[in-house]
């Protein structure tokens, strides 16, 4: 039998080794990142701003990682089927997740929600955009300042693409601050409330730029942004006010699209995929296409993107209690 001092330090070696397999696995995993394909999920379908950008940067990123990248909708349940799908995914970078505000406003809203922000590492943002008050053809006020100053506004109505997004919160926060009145009028999405809006049955809509604005450029639909629900400027749309503009501060409703991996994702994977994808949107020709689509170059750090994630976590928490909201 070997003696009971070597057995234990032969069992103490082992493990010891067995650690260092351990350690030298991700960093080896992250050295060779990536070989193989790498696919984009974008939990909304085809022809949406977040499924634009994922393939306005897919080619680029192809060519400086050397390998295929692959777009892959996975819309419904607002973009709850398509976050689960990458939180059961492998935490090795091949699975990247193109997410907007839902990360942090969806727990307010639903219940029995089969994932949770912690079961995410961020790796950066990339766009943002802005949303906005737009008057339709049936609204009797095409100038905020007009529209806070009616005395009959409990008469008047608004859409928003659907309980807790950003444009519904921010109006209500708007409201809040003001004595507005008008009624919220919620959709299952923004075609069908753009829809109700220029057939006259809403007078008012609360959205982002390219939901709007080829109805603005054409006369006939009588459509018109009042102003931006924040204190920033659109380069996009330069010309429609500000809520600061107005005297009005302490609202910031601004939309965004940020990727996101499965927690525990290398950090070494996490970097390489945050200074290809910040490479791409330093690109001239990529912000010109983005500002052509009213978005917004928006670059961070993954260390930026999870304290950005943490404050818009805690401020659209706050503005869902305060709205009256109930999780369904």
């Amino acid at each position: 039998m070997f003696p009971t001092r070597f057995r234990a330090a032969s069992a103490w070696a082992a493990a010891f080794f067995a650690g260092l397999a351990c350690l030298a696995s991700p960093l080896s995993q992250a050295q060779d990142f990536p070989s193989r394909p790498i696919t984009l999920i974008v939990p909304y379908p085809p022809g949406s701003a977040t499924d634009f950008v994922a393939r306005l940067f897919q080619p680029r990123l192809a060519d400086a990682l050397k390998q295929p990248v692959v777009v892959e909708n996975r819309g419904g349940a607002s973009t709850n089927i398509g976050t689960e799908y990458v939180s059961r995914a492998a935490p090795d970078g091949y699975t990247v997740l193109v997410q907007v505000p839902n990360i942090v406003t969806n727990e307010f809203v639903f219940n029995g929600m089969r994932w949770k922000r912690d079961d995410f590492s961020p790796v950066g943002t990339l766009v943002r955009w802005s949303n906005v008050i737009v008057a339709g053809p049936s609204a009797p006020f095409k100038d905020l300042k007009q529209l806070l100053a009616s005395t009959d506004s409990a008469s008047l109505n608004y859409g928003s693409p659907g309980p807790g997004s950003l444009s519904n919160l921010a109006v209500e926060m708007l409201k809040g601050r003001t004595g507005l009145a008008m009624q919220h009028v919620t959709y299952t999405g923004t075609a069908p409330m753009i829809n109700s809006l220029l057939g006259g049955n809403i007078q008012y809509g609360a959205t982002n730029p390219a939901n709007f604005m080829s109805f603005v450029r054409d006369p006939k639909h009588k459509v018109t942004p009042l102003v931006v629900l924040g204190t920033q400027r659109d380069s996009t749309i330069p010309d429609v006010p500000t809520l600061a503009d107005f005297g009005i501060s302490g609202i910031e409703s601004y939309g965004w699209a940020g990727l996101l991996v499965p927690a525990k994702t290398p950090s070494a994977v996490v970097a390489r995929l945050n200074a290809e994808f910040m490479k791409v949107l330093r690109s001239p020709d990529i912000a010109e296409k983005l500002k052509a689509n009213y978005l917004e170059p928006f670059p961070s750090t993954p260390d930026e993107f999870g304290r950005f994630l943490a404050a818009e976590h805690r401020k659209w928490g706050e503005a869902i209690k305060a709205a009256g909201i109930k999780p369904e």
